[in-house]
């Protein structure tokens, strides 16, 4: 079975983003797991509602169950604060979902499974502009410095953490040497020993 993007099912990163809910509503009820759904019996009636991880809806759950809601923090009003004037900024995405993306991501391939395709489509460029806004007031700004950043990056999901570790760690590297506090590059020997054979 395969995960975001391509990774593995297994991997701990994309077990997290699935493990928050979604709302679903039973078509034909569920047998056994009432109790689990919080239905008064041990089978859910038919069209009853209930919050379940996402990750239930990765195997044969979706034959019976359909998501009725985007979950809050995927709504265009939730979208909406993000683009707002330093929204993006200002916004804990972290505090929200720590795997805010991976969990849009997941859900969006949810979507997808149901045949959902305006919903996936509608959530896929909620995600899109969100994360182009947090790019542009957010990772920009902690790409770009080589001080502390740990205010911003306490507001970084796991996925923006990524980005911006692979963003510092550069920026550090080019500080060290552009201001003598690395070592020089040096040429390879090969170019060295083509140097001497000019001469």
């Amino acid at each position: 079975m395969r995960g975001l993007a391509g990774t593995n099912y297994y991997d701990m990163n994309d077990f997290l983003a699935r493990e928050h809910a979604v709302s679903v509503e039973f078509e034909y009820g569920a047998k056994d797991l009432g109790r689990e759904l919080g239905a008064s019996d041990a089978d859910a009636p038919e069209k009853h509602r209930a919050n379940v991880p996402l990750w239930w809806m990765d195997g044969a759950l979706t034959d019976h169950a359909f998501i009725a809601d985007a979950p809050g923090c995927l709504t265009e009003e939730f979208w909406k604060t993000l683009e707002a004037e330093d929204g993006a900024k200002i916004a804990d995405l972290r505090s929200v979902n720590e795997s805010y993306f991976g969990f849009g991501a997941a859900f969006v391939d949810a979507l997808v499974r149901q045949g959902d395709e305006d919903g996936a489509v509608e959530t896929s460029q909620g995600l899109n502009r969100a994360l182009t806004k947090r790019w542009q007031e957010l990772l920009l700004e902690s790409c770009g410095r080589s001080d502390d950043g740990s205010k911003l990056e306490r507001l970084l999901t796991r996925e923006e953490r990524v980005v911006w570790e692979a963003g510092r760690a550069p920026q550090l590297d080019y500080e060290r040497w552009r201001y003598g506090r690395d070592t020089k590059v040096e040429a390879s020997k090969v170019i060295q020993d083509a140097k001497r054979m000019r001469r």
